[in-house]
């Protein structure tokens, strides 16, 4: 039976009365499962039928006060009435999303968090909240990249439930926090995935497993427990329900990492360094982690409390049990022990703090300590259905729906809270505190294209919380601003100082609240720190960039380099004449222009330079080659990676044709590549490698070379063959929601060419009707008129009722409210959006 069912048990409904109640909540979790893909087929409404009148009148029977008729008539009101519910759901739960077909669906409905957790998507599908310092999920061994999410969807044994987890990233780390709940003879050996017997994990199986946004479940099946997750900001909450009566037990193991072990450069996942646990009571235990690694020299602070007192409790030091009540070292995890009755719950809360134990226990009685499990799962949804109801969107296949809303959904999880509620937070190993929230999670270099821009028009509150706490390293915490930050550490992978691009956009698009003067002098302070650069450089790339005007090939992977930091410094340029900040301004103008000197007019691509100015000599047809001179290898990417010099592509490429031509060629390669790819390297129309985080402005380059059809065709055949609605629904790993975000933006028909540029690009929408309701009350609308599989091309377009024939969309349109209405046609306007303005 699914744990999604069987998890409420019948004993609430205590009269006649409330047998409609019931059956409509039975019809509700089924309609929820049908989303979710876990009915495997129509005999599951016979068992939910059938288990349902056997439990409800298991409670009849057990009130003597009943007769036999009295129960007969209450299960048949309940069979015939949930019958009736859910042969109505069965017949129409697959029919695609039809605009004007009466009611919509939930909007939790369409987002399924298990994709992206099988293939190389690196998601979690535990139970978070938006931006939520908590990520409540299953977590098993790392077993290669696959796995940096702490679970994937090949995985067919648990470890347990851990509390912190990164999404979609490329680097390993947290994992914080691990409960694992069990039967039988209690153990602390947690045992091999090879091996489950030997410890305390569990098989599992995908048909008795469901996720939706604040909420996970799973059927253990070593234990015959189902085990339910779902998590407030800082909090956590378990409900495990022992199906069987007897002795229960709860591991609490804090030596649980997402690890992999040092790279050669630098940690790219945690390591243990110690931990401690302490039992405070028959219901309270507490404890920290201490690792370092991709988040830093850090610990995670742990209160935890269960809603029953446990008979017996032991902390195990080295594998082997103590008499004490404390203990500290290497390897410390507490059993501890429950007689529980059959379909008995145990609900475990748990409050986390990366400062200290006061901050978790702060925590968890800010947000724990009244609430019961189902207030929380409601809290959670609420808050999720909030967010994601900023979209509405009418037409589209389920399969469409599906991959879009879960795409935003993906898109909301990061950056993440790291403060505890009384305003105190970790960075860069000392403990600051602030009056509002303060953000970690910062993977940039993928999220500044998309993720970020896409929160400037849905979440421009958190936008500001995000860019006041990128200022604050460098006014607060006097460190500069983060390559790639991680619960308050910067760990430096990639390159670039890409949060410049993050602030400048948000303050162009007219994010309120920032102060200026304070965020310019953070990003002019990072972009002059000779000291602070990607570590896989191995140099000071900001040196280079001073006395040769880019960085040399010296460095390793020098033109991805040149080519960042040259977009990254027109933002500060841009920065410093809105300030009037005329001593800076021509400076870095002259730095934004820095891939001019690695430019070879022979080949057309941006290439690797000796200090000497000698060109460095390689094979483009050998990714091993190409890999020590661009990040991820895609020399193709950062060949045309000048999102704020379109003009210099089309001279430097025979205008807009010969740049039209130039891109044509792009596509259409498909050479053989000798060596291996870069694991980034992925999702290929021609050697346009959509996995790749640096080539997603490509497709839109069309518009700008005056072939916008082209661009409409590209676009929605990367929609339409690189993202679904599977667990390996992902080209490749997301990225704390650059993936999805690209999706998003994509599906709505504009994306954010330039950052810092407070303009869209157009390209075609996937939906018939897509409306943004914007934070400042106004709504603006995307009609597709026409819109099918078959006319994917933008044949007309009018703006609020005036004809618009540019490809150029003004964030001010957008913020303003209005409709941008398209017809669509099966061939392409050849005239249509070819004006920049």
């Amino acid at each position: 039976m699914n744990k999604n069912f069987s998890s409420r048990t019948y004993s609430d409904y205590v009269s006649f009365a409330s047998v409609s109640a019931c059956a409509k909540a039975t019809a509700d979790r089924y309609d929820a499962m049908r989303h979710n893909k876990q009915v495997s087929d129509l005999r599951e409404p016979q068992k939910m039928l059938i288990y349902a009148s056997r439990r409800l009148d298991n409670y009849y029977a057990s009130r003597h006060s009943l007769s036999r008729t009295s129960r007969y008539i209450g299960n048949l009101i309940l069979s015939g009435y949930l019958l009736f519910l859910l042969l109505c759901l069965a017949s129409c739960a697959e029919a695609p999303a039809e605009p004007g077909g009466g009611a919509e669906p939930d909007v939790l409905s369409w987002v399924d968090p298990l994709i992206g957790t099988g293939g190389h998507g690196h998601t979690y599908p535990g139970a978070t909240t938006p931006f939520g310092m908590i990520q409540l999920s299953p977590s098993t061994d790392v077993k290669g990249w696959d796995w940096y999410g702490g679970y994937h969807y090949s995985d067919t044994v648990l470890k347990g439930f851990a509390h912190t987890h990164t999404s979609g990233t490329g680097l390993a780390g947290l994992g914080d926090i691990l409960l694992m709940p069990m039967t039988g003879e209690g153990t602390v050996l947690a045992g091999t995935d090879a091996d489950p017997d030997s410890g305390f994990r569990s098989r599992f199986s995908h048909k008795k497993e469901s996720a939706s946004p604040g909420y996970y479940a799973v059927h253990l099946e070593d234990y015959d427990i189902d085990a339910e997750l779902t998590a407030t900001t800082r909090t956590g909450f378990h409900r495990y329900t022992f199906n069987r009566a007897g002795e229960g037990h709860v591991v609490v193991d804090p030596t649980h990492v997402i690890g992999i072990g040092k790279h050669e450069y630098i940690t790219l996942s945690d390591y243990l360094l110690d931990t401690e646990l302490e039992i405070l009571s028959d219901t309270e235990v507490r404890g920290f982690k201490h690792t370092n690694g991709s988040a830093g020299n850090r610990r995670a602070y742990f209160y935890a409390r269960f809603s029953k007192p446990f008979q017996k409790g032991r902390i195990a030091l080295d594998n082997e049990f103590t008499a004490d009540e404390k203990a500290a070292g290497y390897n410390t995890k507490a059993l501890l022990s429950f007689d529980m009755e059959a379909k008995e719950q145990l609900v475990v809360k748990v409050g986390l703090s990366f400062v200290s134990y006061e901050g978790a226990r702060k925590n968890f009685e800010a947000e724990a300590a009244e609430k019961p499990f189902d207030d929380v799962l409601a809290e959670a949804k609420a808050t999720w259905r909030a967010h994601l109801s900023k979209i509405s969107v009418k037409g589209g296949t389920d399969r469409q729906r599906r991959t879009f809303y879960t795409a935003l959904y993906h898109a909301l999880l990061g950056p993440v809270v790291i403060n505890d509620v009384d305003g105190h937070y970790y960075v860069e190993g000392k403990v600051y505190r602030d009056t509002a929230n303060q953000y970690s999670s910062f993977s940039t270099w993928d999220t500044f294209r998309a993720q970020h821009p896409l929160l400037v028009l849905l979440e421009p509150e958190r936008t500001r919380q995000v860019v006041r706490s990128l200022i604050s390293r460098h006014a607060v915490a006097g460190v500069d601003i983060p390559i790639w930050e991680l619960c308050g550490f910067d760990n430096m992978i990639m390159t670039g100082y890409t949060p410049v691009s993050v602030i400048y956009d948000a303050i162009v698009k007219g994010i309120s609240g920032i102060d200026e003067e304070a965020a310019y002098a953070a990003m002019k302070s990072v972009a002059m720190n000779e000291e602070k650069g990607s570590v896989f450089a191995k140099g000071s790339i900001v040196k280079q960039i001073k006395e040769h005007g880019f960085v040399t090939a010296e460095l390793v992977q020098s033109a991805t380099h040149t080519m960042e930091y040259a977009y990254q410094d027109w933002c500060i340029a841009q920065m410093a004449e809105r300030l009037g900040k005329n001593e800076d301004i021509g400076y870095f103008r002259e730095r934004a222009e820095s891939y001019k000197h690695i430019f070879r007019p022979e080949t057309g691509y941006m290439w690797p330079r000796l200090p000497d100015g000698s060109w460095v000599e390689f094979d483009t047809t050998n990714w091993e080659e190409m890999q020590a001179h661009y990040i991820t290898g895609n020399i193709w990417g950062y060949s045309t990676f000048l999102l704020h010099d379109v003009p210099f592509l089309l001279e430097t490429r025979g205008g807009k044709g010969g740049l039209a031509g130039w891109l044509d060629r792009i596509l259409k390669d498909t050479t053989t590549m000798a060596g291996a790819a870069h694991m980034d390297i992925s999702g290929f129309v021609g050697k346009y490698g959509h996995g790749d985080e640096p080539s997603h402005h490509i497709p839109f380059l069309y518009n700008f070379a005056g072939q916008p059809w082209k661009t409409q065709a590209l676009v929605c055949q990367v929609l339409d063959t690189m993202y679904n609605d599977t667990p390996d629904g992902l080209v490749n790993n997301e990225d704390y929601g650059q993936m999805s975000a690209w999706y998003v933006f994509g599906a709505m028909g504009f994306y954010p060419f330039c950052p810092g540029k407070a303009e869209y690009t157009i390209c075609s929408p996937l939906f018939d009707e897509i409306s943004l309701r914007l934070d400042n009350g106004n709504t603006f609308t995307i009609r597709a008129e026409n819109n099918s599989t078959g006319n994917r091309y933008i044949g007309g377009a009018a703006l609020s009722g005036r004809l618009w024939n540019s490809h150029l969309l003004p964030h001010e349109v957008i913020a303003s409210g209005g409709e941008l209405v398209f017809t669509m046609q099966p061939e392409p306007n050849r005239s249509w959006g070819t004006k920049e303005r």
